[in-house]
């Protein structure tokens, strides 16, 4: 078993993680709620901003709330001094153009594939999508074996990846399993120096459903995996 991350955050971008007591006692929130125009698209002047917020990434593990912030990983990538593999697991490849000056949640692959800490990216993916990057590499979800990272990882996860029965997100999804989502987890956890994770893809957050307590067995055994936290938390 290789080492496992030391710390686990919550960026409280709005109210996800109010229905989620549980993860919350097992993380630091950071509050950012006061923070506006930063949902699906972000400036990169405010993102840097936004970044200086966040004193530790590497051994860390972040909450991010809805795949509306999934470009926060850039940031969060950007903050690493070391070369890294990048993993991906997503519905999406995103991997779009956007305005200049600006992130997307649809663009931000994009701008870490420019990144020189980021050597190497696979993406597990249903969606086919062509890419013409050399650093990225797109398996479907069922292939995660043949990925063998060279340098130390660092995870993405968007749980958009996961079927609706199993959670309902706030965009289109995906056919994976919980079950083969922790598998490839573990998978990775296991095999290879994991320096860094983080996980979205949060059910909406307009008020308490049984899909925030789904999101929470899923996010905390996720967090088990990932980090050194102690196990009787899901008993």
């Amino acid at each position: 078993m290789k080492s496992l991350l030391s710390s686990s955050y919550i960026l409280m971008f709005d109210e996800y993680y109010s229905f989620q007591p549980r993860l919350k006692e097992m993380c630091t929130c950071i509050d950012l709620k006061d923070l506006s125009s930063i949902r699906y698209m972000c400036s990169k002047k405010v993102l840097d901003s936004i970044s200086e917020k966040i004193k530790k990434v590497e051994n860390s593990l972040f909450f991010l709330g809805a795949g509306e912030y999934h470009h926060f990983t850039y940031m969060l990538l950007k903050k690493f001094d070391k070369t890294l593999s990048l993993i991906v697991i997503d519905k999406h490849v995103d991997y779009s153009d956007t305005y200049q000056g600006f992130i997307t949640c649809g663009s931000w692959l994009k701008d870490a594939a420019g990144l020189n800490q980021i050597v190497e990216i696979f993406v597990l993916s249903e969606e086919k999508k062509n890419v013409h990057n050399s650093k990225i590499k797109i398996f479907s979800p069922l292939e995660y074996k043949k990925i063998k990272p060279r340098l130390p990882v660092y995870i993405s996860i968007d749980k958009d990846i996961l079927t609706k029965s199993s959670i309902n997100t706030t965009w289109d999804q995906g056919h994976c399993q919980p079950k083969t989502l922790i598998e490839i987890v573990s998978h990775f956890s296991s095999a290879f120096e994991i320096v860094g994770a983080d996980i979205c893809g949060e059910p909406p957050a307009q008020f308490f459903s049984p899909e925030h307590k789904k999101s929470e067995d899923i996010n905390l055994k996720l967090l088990l995996l990932l980090t050194a936290k102690s196990q009787s938390i899901v008993a």
